[in-house]
């Protein structure tokens, strides 16, 4: 018999209207589920762990350690494991485990949703059931999205919309599973299976800064940040296939102070789809000349986490670069 984990976080799922109408973190998700969803079951064990219950704008970087720790501590006793959690930093939890959880042989599947359990048209028990079938039979090993019967690799999720049921995904990657009458897998786009032992590497610095650039922006504006010491590593969120405003002096400062103090900067787009190519304009020089680490087709949520991992990781500003510019676990091709 297969045995299965679910770890609540808490987020729209469980949650409640209070007194005024304004929705809250539930408690009885858990024994609704225990009573209704998993008698369904009968060839599988499921059992549940309330590690958190909160809405997902308050999840931080050590809930992302609580997570990668309570899977280690269970890792041997289960086939698979499914986290409950909020819709807005979801893709960001999701990225956070999928280098944390280092040589995974077995599925991590996140899923959510839209609506509360206790609305009569919550998707919540759909996506969950489907999160179950997935961690059955979806022969993944790695960290994955469930939504909406489709699956998505973990670190290359967005949230798309805030009203629709078709919640999340994925610009720059092809669906892993498609969920129907059958699961279609694209077994061609899952990560291999593992020949190494499961670990956790929980290792992070949050000490970052991501700045989304658009006109007018004063740049200047970050540069007691950075020169205060307190900033470790910067995301540049640029235009296009990463086109810069090369004339802009304060920007010229900033990437040159950055680079005195040896900060790592990796250049992203805030276009969701498509790659970065510093060298397609000659406005973009200046990223090669202070040599900004492209981010390549990562998301923008992938890109914080990772340079938050190499932070927390590496010492050196080539360490961090070798990690960045590497494809550790599907997060870019």
């Amino acid at each position: 018999m297969k045995k299965i984990a679910i770890l609540h976080t808490g987020g729209t799922f469980v949650m409640v209207p209070n007194e005024t109408g304004r929705l809250r973190p539930g408690n009885t998700a858990m024994e609704y589920i225990e009573r209704t969803v998993i008698p369904g079951y009968r060839d599988v064990s499921v059992d549940q762990f309330q590690l958190f219950n909160i809405d997902s704008s308050l999840f931080t970087p050590s809930h992302w350690v609580s997570l990668s720790e309570k899977i280690k501590d269970i890792y041997e006793a289960y086939d698979g494991f499914i986290i409950i959690h909020g819709t807005d930093t979801l893709s960001y939890s999701a990225a956070a485990l999928s280098f944390m959880l280092e040589n995974l042989r077995k599925p991590v599947v996140f899923t959510g949703s839209q609506l509360p359990f206790i609305e009569k048209r919550s998707d919540a028990f759909s996506n969950l059931n489907a999160s179950i079938e997935v961690v059955l039979h979806g022969g993944l090993h790695e960290v994955a999205v469930v939504f909406n019967n489709k699956v998505y690799r973990g670190n290359r999720v967005k949230k798309r919309d805030v009203w629709d049921f078709h919640a999340f995904y994925s610009p720059n990657y092809g669906l892993l599973i498609r969920m129907g009458i059958d699961l279609i897998k694209q077994e061609d786009l899952f990560l291999p299976e593992s020949r190494t032992p499961f670990s956790i590497d929980t290792r992070i610095c949050s000490d970052i800064i991501s700045i989304p650039f658009f006109p007018g922006l004063d740049f200047s504006l970050y540069l007691s940040a950075i020169t205060s010491g307190r900033v470790k590593g910067i995301v540049i969120q640029a235009y296009g296939s990463g086109n810069i405003p090369s004339d802009n002096r304060g920007l010229d400062k900033l990437f040159a102070t950055a680079s005195d103090k040896e900060i790592p900067m990796v250049l992203c787009s805030q276009s969701p789809a498509g790659r970065v190519n510093p060298e397609l304009y000659d406005a973009a020089k200046q990223a090669e000349y202070y040599g900004l680490i492209g981010a390549d087709d990562m998301t923008v949520e992938a890109s914080v986490v990772k340079l938050m991992i190499a932070l927390g990781r590496f010492g050196s500003l080539e360490e961090i670069k070798d990690f960045m510019k590497r494809n550790v676990s599907g997060e870019k091709r």
